[in-house]
């Protein structure tokens, strides 16, 4: 199974006034590694996705575990896994680590949809497909 990861610096801009980052950093964080992932893993870059094929992955669940707080410096590596691929939509298991110290998990639900109109699911593109499927779980989604 492949796995795609991101380094990301904390910086002062992330953080609240108690100095940790603020959780909505972090979804900011893994909108930039999906973003990545279909750009560099996937060669499906968002802009080719939205205005050229007029379609896009939007989130329809979120679920998401902190372990522990992030702070100014830290440099979190953000790692990306294929938990479920289905017709449309496909499920990813995104992790946040600090060295060996996990700080969140998250379980994100994405469809793939035509946004012309009515914004609704469309089969994901063969190709796209295709090179998705090496990042899939070979079984059921595991805390470390």
């Amino acid at each position: 199974m492949a796995i795609f990861s991101r380094d990301f610096a904390v910086h002062f801009s992330d953080t609240d006034p108690a100095g940790i980052v603020f959780y909505p950093r972090y979804f900011e964080m893994t909108s930039g590694l999906i973003e990545d992932w279909f750009a560099d893993a996937l060669d499906h870059p968002f802009n080719a996705l939205h205005h050229g094929m007029e379609h896009g992955v939007p989130t329809i669940s979120l679920d998401i575990s902190f372990s522990a707080a992030s702070r100014i410096a830290d440099i979190l590596c953000l790692t990306l896994a294929v938990e479920r691929l289905g017709k449309s939509s496909f499920t990813l298991d995104i992790r946040a680590t600090c060295g060996d110290e996990e700080r969140f998990r998250m379980r994100q639900v994405l469809v793939h949809a035509a946004l012309g109109g009515e914004v609704k699911p469309a089969p994901l593109p063969d190709d796209l497909r295709a090179r998705m499927e090496p990042f899939l779980m070979t079984g059921p989604a595991k805390d470390e």
